[in-house]
């Protein structure tokens, strides 16, 4: 199974966008015209279009559940897809060195993708970050992938032995205009979607 970090917001958006530029046009051929009265209206109901449109985004953004993707599971921002697929542990003093194995691919029909600019850690049920450790030995996990290429990798990360649920989480580089793609985990408010290593 493959779980999108978005389905149908950014089309929405695009809708809306195309929408937004055809009520500036509008709005400019009525200032041009001296129809002042009629672009004050054109504007007043756009302006209260976006703020219904952002309403509903946060809406949407608190009222849906969080995302889960289990082992076995794969998981896509945009075409950038990965997939834990294997987890082993190995005590470390007082930590546990998780070593997860994980499936990269892409999910496009042209072009290229990467994770290039992301970032991956580990966090726990408390909200503890662990930063994933560099391994110049294995395929890193921001390696360019042409359409519907596939590679294995590892990702290692030292985490506190007292940690019981362990969760993959990234930062990087995102568009301002994703936060406005309903649904999507980068809109207003949205809470991210988690990959469960354990």
């Amino acid at each position: 199974m493959i779980v999108h970090s978005d389905a149908v917001g950014s089309m929405v958006f695009f809708f809306v966008m195309v929408g937004s530029a055809l009520t500036l046009v509008v709005l400019l051929m009525c200032l041009a015209g001296r129809e002042f009265r009629f672009a004050g209206k054109i504007l007043r109901w756009w302006s209260i279009f976006a703020l219904g449109y952002t309403a509903l985004t946060i809406a949407l953004s608190l009222l849906l559940p969080q995302k889960v993707v289990n082992p076995g599971q794969s998981y896509c921002v945009d075409s950038w897809c990965i997939g834990v697929q294997n987890v082993t542990k190995t005590p470390l003093n007082q930590n546990i060195v998780y070593k997860a194995d994980v499936r990269i691919f892409s999910d496009l029909n042209s072009g290229t993708t990467s994770a290039k600019g992301a970032s991956l850690y580990l966090v726990d049920e408390r909200g503890r970050r662990f930063p994933l450790i560099p391994d110049p030995d294995i395929t890193p996990f921001d390696i360019e992938l042409n359409p519907h290429q596939s590679v294995n990798s590892s990702l290692t990360f030292v985490v506190a032995a007292d940690a019981h649920q362990l969760f993959l989480k990234g930062d990087g580089p995102s568009l301002w205009i994703t936060k406005f793609f309903i649904g999507d985990d980068s809109a207003l408010l949205h809470r991210p979607t988690l990959i469960r290593v354990l």
